[in-house]
């Protein structure tokens, strides 16, 4: 039944759906204001990127500009002019503001043939180098672009301003960006701003050279400069980054950051984010600062922010009133659907889902009062015969009756309830007030109700059913375990012969569990192929040599040990692995037939058992062909060993094939013959060659006359009917002395040999005389 508390939330699900899709508006536009946020980031962090590029492109065209300056000073054998110098550097120069110079090395003994020749190349009858004095090397400035300083300056000079940077760029090799300084060989006193950066090349000439140029003994033959003011590198990068943007630039080469541009100065940069973008050109490091003139919030749609926000309300408002209206109609439509979930149409009874609450309730109670519970589960027998016999309208019908026959059959504190199918669930509580029946005695009267005739549609059925009971709290603590039990104990008695009742115990419990864990490790073993065949030799009880051997399947598991096949051969019939194991077990056979006769051992016939399941399949006839010709075996080295099970299940198909086979030239045994129907047609009917008597009548031949009487019956038929037979199971000689008495053709036990495994087939004995007889034939 619907609670009141659920009603209480079922009519307060309008504003729940309101409240959820205006919530959804609400994340909608604020993923777009996110959006729209990190696309104005992104855009300002693409401009100062985009402004660090053209920064690092100006300088990189210096740097290109430089590198021709020195091309031309290098290739220049007699020197060149100033005039020739300008007009070279005029036309590589872009802007106005961007001057190159070239100062010559002079060692001290080349000083006056330096002056003179720079005389007559400039012109000026007066040049010197200066400041005066002797120093051991000079470096005077001989060219300039533009021509606005005084030559024969000495950069190296113990008291030129910048001497350390041309001794740093004289020792680099390389081209050297200066950090900010005042501008070269300028007058400009201590308080100007150090806004011009200068790029200094080295000219090292190779040796075929120098004998004409002066140089020092490493080739030094002077230094190539090219300054400019921040102010020219900014006028051609400012144009192209846009005007929207701030930046701020700082020499970071050393560890005490030297700031030197800032196009915010009248702001502070923490007043908002921006972005750091870095640069490195001819050995320093600049650190650029960005951000827009404007903040974030500023270059955000908002109206695209805020129709989300209008839609999702609006879809609000109208889905929370057909809400409303929705669980007003549900809520009057579950009241009449909510006897059809507890309540089960077709009998009357709980429904599945109902009886399963009841017995949760039921534990619980239970287990405060400290009482005994009882689950029965019925499951009617043959049940699926009638459904397919006359259809399930029909069956349907039938469970109908039973259910009314059921609960008239029950005491009155009984709770039952149908599982579906042909199965109900009966729950029984002890309590104070009333015993608990005997259950042996309800199950009975149950068991004997129940499979009285019914009276369907003309139609007089007759059904049986089984019993399975489980108890609490000995056998299960919840409901889902305590149907487990019961549904275990079912299976039980359906397998004691049906129509009978069973309760499960522990021992039950630690049965299936050990089942379920032989299937789970026989199909990993059988996947990793640690199964192995042994041989078990037949004996010819007249000349005591062996005519032929039983493959036999052995398992010895590492968790479960030495499994007999008595054990798992059944769980495997079950689950269906006997398919997959009867398929391996041939293909086994066929391999180790193979490998014996390469080894030069005469290999006699192998006998093969052979499941129903694997008879009733279509391609078993194909697979046993596809056998013999990947081995290139003789079938008349293969018997199949068959039960009489698959004779009675299917007996027509199962002739046609057991014909093919003969065909083939294999020879065919009835194995486990007496213990089954033991129908004398399949011996006069059907092409065996073998009758295998079972050894529950050869191990008790000579204590029960019985036994011995049917043995010597059936070998007496079978030799009527030109039938070979074999007793297997022989252990002593009293058994072998009265076999050879009744003239029982082969015999085959432990008497003679266990089962032999693969490889020690060369040196068993029987096979040892076996290779000699034959080999003396």
């Amino acid at each position: 039944m619907i609670s009141s508390k659920n009603r209480v939330k079922g009519s307060k699900a309008h504003y729940i759906v309101f409240f959820i899709i205006f919530l959804c508006g609400i994340a909608a536009s604020f993923a777009i204001y996110l959006e729209e946020c990190r696309h104005a980031y992104n855009n300002q962090k693409a401009s100062g990127a985009y402004f660090t590029e053209k920064l690092n492109d100006g300088l990189t065209q210096y740097i290109t500009q430089l590198s021709s300056v020195v091309a031309l000073i290098e290739s220049s054998e007699g020197g060149v002019s100033s005039s020739h110098f300008s007009r070279f550097a005029r036309s590589l120069s872009t802007t106005p503001k961007v001057g190159f110079y070239f100062a010559q090395y002079v060692p001290a003994g080349k000083k006056y043939e330096y002056e003179m020749q720079q005389s007559v190349l400039l012109g000026n009858i007066n040049f010197t180098i200066y400041p005066e004095g002797e120093r051991k090397e000079y470096m005077p400035l001989a060219l300039g672009y533009p021509d606005k300083f005084i030559y024969g300056y000495d950069m190296l000079y113990p008291q030129y301003r910048d001497i350390n940077a041309v001794i740093q760029a004289r020792n680099a090799s390389v081209i050297m960006l200066s950090e900010p300084t005042l501008p070269p060989f300028s007058d400009a006193v201590s308080n100007s701003i150090a806004d011009t950066f200068v790029l200094r090349a080295p000219i090292y000439l190779p040796v075929d050279v120098r004998y004409y140029k002066l140089t020092d003994s490493i080739g030094f033959h002077g230094m190539v400069g090219a300054y400019f003011s921040v102010g020219s590198l900014l006028n051609q990068v400012t144009p192209l980054a846009g005007h929207d943007l701030y930046y701020r630039l700082a020499d970071i080469s050393s560890n005490n950051p030297i700031w030197f541009v800032d196009s915010s100065a009248a702001s502070s940069w923490d007043d908002g984010e921006f972005d750091t973008h870095y640069l490195s050109v001819a050995g320093r490091k600049w650190r650029i600062d960005t951000r827009y003139l404007t903040g974030i919030s500023s270059r955000i749609n908002w109206l695209l922010v805020i129709i989300p926000l209008l839609i999702f309300g609006l879809l609000a408002l109208i889905l929370a009133f057909y809400t409303r209206k929705l669980f007003l109609t549900y809520y009057s439509a579950l009241e009449s659907v909510n006897k059809r979930i507890e309540i089960d149409e077709l009998t009357g009874l709980l429904s599945r889902y109902q009886i399963q609450r009841e017995l949760d309730k039921l534990i619980v109670t239970c287990q405060k009062n400290n009482t005994q519970l009882a689950a029965l589960i019925l499951d009617l027998d043959h049940f699926k015969t009638i459904n397919d016999a006359f259809g399930h309208e029909v069956g349907d019908k039938l469970i109908s009756k039973v259910s009314k026959r059921l609960t008239s059959v029950l005491p009155k504190n009984a709770i039952v309830g149908y599982l579906g199918g042909d199965a109900f669930l009966v729950l029984l509580v002890h309590n104070d007030d009333q015993d608990m029946p005997q259950l042996n005695s309800l199950a009975k009267e149950v068991i004997r109700k129940i499979s009285q005739s019914y009276f369907v549609d003309g139609l007089t059925l007759d059904i049986g059913c089984s019993i399975g009971v489980a108890l609490y709290p000995e056998f299960g603590l919840d409901g889902v375990t305590l149907i487990k039990n019961a549904d275990m104990a079912v299976y039980q008695a359906k397998t004691s012969g049906r129509a009978t009742y069973h309760f499960y115990d522990g021992e039950m419990g630690r049965r299936f569990a050990r089942n379920v864990r032989i299937e789970t490790r026989l199909r990993q073993a059988l996947q990793k192929e640690s199964l192995e065949l042994h041989f078990q030799p037949k004996v010819d009880l007249i000349t005591e040599r062996c005519v032929g051997m039983e493959a036999l399947l052995r398992w010895n598991d590492e968790e479960l040990g030495v499994v007999s096949p008595a054990e798992f051969v059944p769980i495997a019939e079950q689950t269906g692995i006997i398919l997959p194991l009867g398929d391996w077990v041939f293909e086994q056979a066929f391999r180790h037939i193979l490998e014996w006769q390469e080894q030069g051992i005469t290999v006699p016939p192998i006998a093969v058992n052979c499941s129903a399941a694997q008879l009733k399949r279509i391609d078993f006839l194909p697979k046993l062909l596809a056998l013999l010709s990947k081995y290139k075996i003789d079938p008349s080295l293969l018997e199949i060993e068959v039960t009489e099970s698959i004779l009675i299940e299917d007996a027509e198909r199962c002739a046609e094939l057991l014909r093919q086979i003969s065909h083939l030239g294999m020879k065919l045994a009835i194995d486990d013959f007496g213990t089954g129907y033991s129908s004398l047609s399949y011996l006069k009917d059907l092409p065996f060659h073998y009758v295998k008597i079972d050894q529950v009548f050869i191990r008790n031949i000579i204590e029960d006359k019985k036994h011995a009487a049917l043995t010597h019956a059936i070998i007496s038929l079978s030799h009527d009917l030109g039938l070979k037979v074999i007793a297997e199971g022989i252990a002593n000689i009293d058994q072998l002395n009265m076999l050879k008495e009744f003239g029982c053709d082969i015999g085959q036990g432990y008497l003679f040999s266990k089962a032999l495994g693969a490889n020690t087939m060369g040196s068993d004995p029987m096979i040892v005389a076996l290779n000699k007889q034959d080999s003396l034939d």
